[in-house]
């Protein structure tokens, strides 16, 4: 990698950036989820707990349903590899509100490090080979992206390391919990 960002940063990062506009999270399953909740438990943020790749498409279903908010897909490289559609799917249906953040640190950080078998992509391409996404950028260029104007997607290329303690909550309950937030 050719960053020094610590992943815990990178989080830091997000969720001020989530923070600042009322944005939901949807989070991988593994790192992805322990992550972002070590970096601020909230409502807004859907940790998946059994969908590998999935949090690119469950976060398109959440934008298309609430279009009034912005959504932030938290990927993995690793998780995103095993789900490509669904940038081709995103690209398609092209949602406004949709942002998709890949945390590229090039191995299985979950699985003790593991290299992931999509090394060989370039993340910063992805708007030119879907270009229904309106941009890529980098996660420190995040906070210049019109965020009614999507979707866009941010390559932040990160350090491996350490996981942080686990989530500490049933998945039903975080279910119920994101959900709440429709329900008002």
């Amino acid at each position: 990698m050719s960053s020094n960002v610590k992943q815990a940063e990178a989080f830091e990062k997000l969720v001020e950036f989530a923070d600042k506009h009322d944005a939901l999270i949807v989070a991988d399953i593994g790192s992805q989820s322990l992550w972002l909740k070590a970096a601020k438990d909230r409502p807004e943020n859907l940790y998946l707990s059994g969908p590998m790749g999935m949090a690119s498409s469950v976060a398109l279903g959440v934008a298309m349903s609430h279009k009034d908010r912005l959504v932030i897909a938290a990927c993995g490289d690793g998780a995103l590899g095993m789900n490509m559609g669904s940038l081709a799917t995103i690209s398609n249906t092209a949602p406004d509100n949709l942002i998709v953040v890949v945390m590229d640190n090039g191995v299985y950080e979950f699985t003790k490090s593991l290299p992931v078998p999509s090394l060989g992509v370039n993340w910063s391409n992805v708007s030119h080979t879907y270009p229904g996404f309106k941009s890529t950028v980098t996660l420190p260029d995040i906070g210049t992206l019109d965020t009614k104007n999507g979707p866009h997607f941010v390559h932040a290329e990160i350090e491996p390391a350490e996981l942080p303690p686990g989530p500490g909550m049933h998945a039903v309950d975080v279910h119920h919990r994101f959900k709440s937030l429709f329900s008002k």
